[in-house]
Order: C-alpha cells, then structure tokens, then sequence
C-alpha cells in the first residue's frame, strides 16, 4: 500500500490537469461561439445571409423579425388591426441565415409586444368575413418582387389619402389597403389603371361598415348576412369594382355613377368625400341618399369638378353647405334635404346647369340668396321648405319660368302669395302650406293650368275662392283647410274631372257642396277624398257626398 501511493497521487495530478484543459477549452468555445453569433446578427441587420431576399419593411412599422413558432395571445385580446407588412416565410436559422424547416430553440430577438408576423390565434383583422392579413409559413420566402409590389401600391395610395392617414391603422383608408395588398384576389400592381378607384370603392365600403364589422343591407361582404342577387355585384368581391352594386363605369373603365341609396351605409360622409377626389375627372352621379351617414360635408367636395349630380338626403348630416361647391360648375341637382344641417344658403351653389334643388328639413335659415334668381334661371325642381327662413317669398321666383315644382312650406314666411310664383307655364305642385301666409288668393293662379297640387292648407288666406278655379282642368289635389276662407264652395270644381282629393275644412265656407261637385265625387273611381265642415250640431256646410266631416272653426 505503501507503494502505490506515489502511483495514486500522479494519477489524480493528471485527472486534474484534463479537467483543467477541458474547462479551459469550453470557455473558448462559447466565446468563440458568441462571437460568431454577433458577426451573423450584424451580416442579417444589412439585409445580407437571406438568401438574396430584401429586408425592407413597410411605412410606420418596425424592423419585425421572423419568431420561431406562432405565440397564441388570449382569447379577450382586443382585435389587433391588420398589419402592412410581408408575411414571414419559414424560420431562420439565426447562425448560418439558411432556412430550417423545425422551429430553432434560440429565444426571439424581438420584445415580446411585438405582433407576431405569423398565424396564431389572435382574433382576425378588423374585417372578419376575410382571412387573416398574414399568411401561412411557405417553403420560400416573400419575393424581392412581391415586397417592391406591396410597397409600390403603398406609396400610390398614400399619394391619395396622406401618409399619417394611412400609418393609422384605425382608419378605414389602412383597412382598405391592407385588404388590397392581402386579400384581394385581382392581386393589382401600382400600375393597375384601376388601382385608385378599386382603393377608394373599398375604402368607402370600409369608411361604412365600421371597418367591416357591421354590413350593407345588400351585396356588403360578408354573403352569410348580405344577401346579393348576383355575386359579381358584392363588394370587395374578385370581380371588378364596376360590377360592385351601384358602381357603373365607361366604356374605359372609369367610374361615373355611384348609387348606392337606401342600402344602410353608416359613418362618415366626410371620410368618403374625399377618398373619391382621386374620381373627380370622371364621377358624374353621387347618390348616398337614405343611409345613416353622418358628419359634415367636407370642402373637398368642390374638387369633384365633374360631378353632375349629388344626392346626400335623408342621413344624419350636419354642419353648413360648403361654398367650395360653387367650384362645382356642371353641378345639375343638389340634394341634401331630410338632414339636420343648418346656416344660410351660400350664393356660391347656384349655377347656370342647376335644375334641382333639394333643402327640405333641415335647419337652415336667413333669407334666399338673390343668385338664385339670377344666376339658376333654369331651375325646375325646388323643395326649400321645413326650415326656418325669413320674411316675405322673394317675388324673384317669377324669373324662373321653367319652375315645375315648388316647394316652400312649414318655413316662417308670412305676406302675401306672390303672383309672380305663377310665371311658369309648367308649374305643376305648388306647397306653401304651414306658413304665416294672409291675403286673398291672387288672380293669377287661376291661369296656372298646369297645375295638379295645390296644397295653400294652415296660413291665413281670407276671401272668396273665385269660380275661375274651373280653369284648373288638370287639378289632382287641393288643400284648402285651416285657413279663413269665406263664401260658398264653387261650383267650378264639379268641371275639375282629374280631382282625387279636396279638403276645405277649418275654413269660414258656408252653404251646401255644390251638386255639380257630388256628382263629380259619385261618379269618378279617382276622387277618394272630399272634407269638409259638415259635422256638429250646427255645421257651416251641409254635404251629402263628403267622405270625412269636420266640427270646423
């Protein structure tokens, strides 16, 4: 035993130095290792070890880089909007900057905020009747091509919309370009001829279903809750945005008419207005009307310098009449009436190529601009009434001789019934009922023969009503009640073979309806509807034929 202790001793010497070595030699391997793996992430930060493929990313995102394995977020994550960049391809191999096909056990580089760039089960874009924006790992990476597309088409639509429109991915115009980049199947190119108008057509769907969550009555996107007559008519569909519902277009394939009315369309008017300005050289028909729409209407829209037609009623608009629409000089017919907008009514809209006018139901005030009387001089249809104007009705009417309808009740004219509002010889309605009107009926309006409504009802006209009214051949309508009409009812209305309605209550008439009238009202399937003040224990009128009695004044 002795002996052998020199022995033992050497060979623990020995074992000690090999640990020793070893240890030294595993030292330097991780630092040479770590070396390495400083050199490889310094070579991938300039764009270079992937194959060739760039590395560009696109406006108002990060530098994101491929994780290894999707990272499920929970399912009360709030939707997280899509994100305009390329889909990965399949995980790196961080040292040697070849694809693997097995996720690497390296730990993301990335902060564990960053949205992930692959599938997961996060809830889908803002849009869910789509797939997912990101698509699934392939086996090669996203083309130098595809990524200069995406970032070509990018840079087109931010010329139209602004890029901090854009970089905000709250906006309908971000969803719009996120579905144009993934998943529209047309797959355009930045030049694409229909590129623009395709990017405003989705944006304006987007603008009007709260970025897709909520749908059109008809033809919206998602087919399970919209129904469509005809699948090349629905939105955001593979075919072309000129077969979209209510899209028409040239023969060039330029967008001219959007009808898109009584189609429960919400959001912001202001918002569309002027994603369509990229239109302005070829929209001719604006028609929005009965939707929900709300907002003011922007001042772009005096750059749409071609539109002919414009139709917002019936939303939710407020705000004043834009005087930018004076730039509109082929403008034909604006409509804006059943809205809650207010102001006076600029000058500014009225041209020479007006024809229609369409203000009823708002809250507009002051007085009627003179241009209206001198610079529309071929307006035919007008409807100003349900608002709040001033004074006396301007006697400038009578400078439109091509007046056919006119309307102007419920607002707070009082005066005379001016009879130069019986100039045209084409006026067929006349509506001043609901006003601070008095007087007697002027002469005139018995020679306005064309006339088939006339509805005078809830003023203060006294007097006779002359039997000239037998002039009045082509006569539908007419509303004479709550006034203070006085006299007998004349005869002449029996002449009247066209008469469907006729209210004379809440007058001071007195006597009988007149035979002639009866026998009118017996023998004509057309004539439903005669008032008058019939009822009570001492009726003013006695009527044998009338289909409703009134107690009266």
């Amino acid at each position: 035993p002795e002996k052998n202790r020199p022995d033992r001793r050497r060979r623990i010497l020995l074992i000690g130095c090999i640990g020793l070595v070893v240890l030294v030699g595993a030292i330097l391997g991780i630092v040479a290792a770590t070396i390495g793996l400083n050199g490889n992430t310094t070579t991938a930060a300039r764009g270079e070890g992937n194959n060739g493929e760039s590395n560009e990313q696109f406006p108002g995102m990060e530098n994101p880089t491929p994780i290894a394995a999707p990272t499920p977020l929970p399912t009360t994550q709030k939707p997280t909007p899509p994100i305009l960049v390329a889909p990965p391809g399949p995980t790196t191999n961080i040292s040697s900057g070849m694809p693997s096909g097995v996720p690497s056990g390296m730990p993301s580089a990335l902060p564990s905020e960053m949205p992930s760039l692959i599938p997961s089960n996060k809830p889908s874009s803002t849009y869910s009747f789509s797939p997912t924006i990101s698509a699934a790992p392939s086996s090669s990476p996203i083309t130098s091509v595809e990524l200069q597309r995406r970032q070509d088409i990018t840079t087109a639509v931010t010329a139209i919309s602004g890029s901090a429109t854009i970089d905000d991915t709250t906006t309908p115009q971000h969803t719009a370009l996120a579905w144009l980049l993934f998943d529209d199947d047309l797959q355009l190119n930045a030049s694409s001829p229909n590129l623009g108008q395709r990017y405003s057509m989705s944006t304006l769907y987007f603008a009007t279903t709260n970025n897709g969550q909520t749908t059109w009555i008809n033809c919206g996107a998602d087919a399970s809750t919209s129904p469509c007559s005809s699948e090349s008519q629905r939105f955001l569909s593979s075919s072309s945005e000129c077969d979209w519902l209510g899209i028409t277009c040239s023969g060039s394939g330029e967008i001219t008419n959007i009808d898109i009315r009584e189609n429960g369309l919400a959001g912001d008017v202001s918002v569309i207005i002027k994603e369509l300005v990229s239109l302005s050289s070829s929209l001719e028909v604006l028609r929005l009307s009965i939707n929900a729409l709300s907002s003011t209407i922007p001042t772009e829209i005096g750059q749409l310098s071609n539109l002919q037609s414009l139709f917002l009623n019936n939303n939710n608009l407020v705000g004043t009449i834009p005087t930018s629409l004076g730039n509109l000089n082929k403008l034909s017919i604006f409509s804006v009436g059943n809205n809650g907008m207010d102001g006076t009514i600029p000058g500014e809209i009225f041209h020479p190529t007006l024809v229609g006018l369409d203000l009823d139901d708002n809250n507009f005030h002051g007085t009627l601009p003179s241009e209206m009387f001198t610079s529309s001089l071929d307006l035919r249809n007008i409807d100003i009434g349900g608002n709040d104007f001033e004074g006396m009705i301007p006697k400038g009417f009578g400078n439109l001789p091509k007046i056919a309808i006119l309307r102007i009740n419920n607002c707070t004219f009082e005066g005379e019934l001016p009879p130069e509002l019986f100039v045209s010889t084409s006026l067929r309605m006349l509506v001043v009922s609901d006003n601070n009107l008095n007087g007697s009926l002027p002469d005139e309006l018995y020679g306005a023969t064309s006339l088939r409504d006339l509805d005078l009802s809830s003023n203060e006209f006294s007097g006779t009503v002359s039997t000239d009214i037998g002039n009045l051949k082509a006569l539908k309508t007419l509303e004479l009640q709550s006034n203070k009409f006085v006299g007998t009812i004349p005869s002449t209305l029996g002449l009247l073979s066209n008469l469907e309605t006729v209210d004379v209550s809440f007058n001071l008439f007195n006597g009988t309806v007149p035979e002639e009238v009866c026998d009118l009202r017996n023998s004509s399937a057309k004539f439903t509807e005669l008032v008058a003040d019939c009822n009570g224990t001492l009726p003013r009128v006695t009527c044998t034929c009338c289909s409703a009695c009134e107690v009266g004044l």
